[in-house]
């Protein structure tokens, strides 16, 4: 970690005042300790100017060291073998129609343009590593669900991950989600169909649960209490309550699961499911809806 400037000068001036060629110089009595530089210096003095720049020179050196360090260690990081990094980069350095060369293993030609794996993520199931995998659409994950590109992929991840490992590369659209909330507004702010009375906003509300899906990490956990407190942070919300909440996988047959507290994709990332959802206003427990 850098140093600071003070620290640097301090460090700088002790060691210039424990020379005896110094004291000698500038006629320093003996009682003067090493580090009382300022007892002997002004602040406006060429000499303390000086150290202050030199200190703020190595400063700011020590900083951009301090920065490059951490990019360097993140940058070997990635790079290592083995690890859960190495494997997902690697995946997402897939290039849709490039060749790779049989001598380094790695393509010839790096084009950004060609790497459709926006979004990737690891799970490890029975000792096998299972991969989600899925492209970006304005800022949202979205499947790929070409088997001639799902082929290339795993074509491409057979010649890159070491010989032996059992591997599953999977990609689907994402999990439905519904709920029902029950939201106690301001009417200072709110009317009762939830929109803003200053007329800037008809659905505030939705907004905030749509913001937050769009922000959801890929392949983190949903969880009720974090919805909840989205949601709360809407201007003229004053409490929510989720009378349900529910979310269901991308696959035919498969019903809403009921979440009692938190939920796991399956596809990596889930989507609002809005004609499905309903939302209740009231001002308070007195109300009907």
């Amino acid at each position: 970690m850098a140093r600071t400037i003070e620290t640097i000068k301090q460090q700088m001036t002790t060691a210039f005042l424990s020379l005896p060629a110094v004291r000698a110089a500038y006629k320093i009595a003996p009682s003067v300790p090493d580090d009382a530089f300022e007892s002997v210096f002004a602040k406006a003095s060429i000499t303390s100017l000086f150290f202050y720049i030199v200190a703020f020179a190595l400063h700011i050196l020590e900083r951009i060291f301090d920065t490059e360090k951490e990019s360097l260690v993140q940058y070997v990081d990635n790079l290592k073998p083995h690890t859960r990094e190495w494997y997902v980069n690697t995946l997402k350095a897939f290039q849709l129609g490039y060749l790779l060369d049989r001598e380094t293993g790695k393509y010839s030609e790096i084009n950004t343009a060609a790497q459709i794996i926006k979004y990737c993520s690891m799970r490890v199931k029975n000792g096998e590593l299972y991969f989600l995998i899925a492209d970006d659409n304005s800022g949202v994950p979205k499947a790929i669900t070409d088997e001639n590109i799902i082929t290339s992929i795993w074509s491409y991840a057979e010649r890159i991950f070491d010989a032996g490992v059992h591997f599953k590369i999977f990609s689907a659209d994402a999990d439905d989600y519904k709920c029902e909330l029950l939201i106690h507004y301001d009417p200072l702010v709110m009317n009762s169909k939830g929109e803003r009375l200053d007329g800037t906003n008809d659905e505030p509300v939705l907004d905030a649960i749509k913001g937050y899906f769009k922000s959801f990490p890929f392949d983190s956990e949903f969880s009720n209490m974090a919805l909840t407190d989205a949601i709360q942070l809407v201007e003229g919300v004053r409490v929510v309550q989720l009378l349900s909440s529910e979310a269901r996988p991308a696959i035919a047959g498969e019903g809403y699961r009921n979440i009692k507290s938190t939920y796991t994709a399956n596809a990596g990332y889930m989507a609002f499911n809005g004609p499905d959802s309903k939302i209740f206003y009231k001002i308070n427990d007195e109300d009907e809806f």
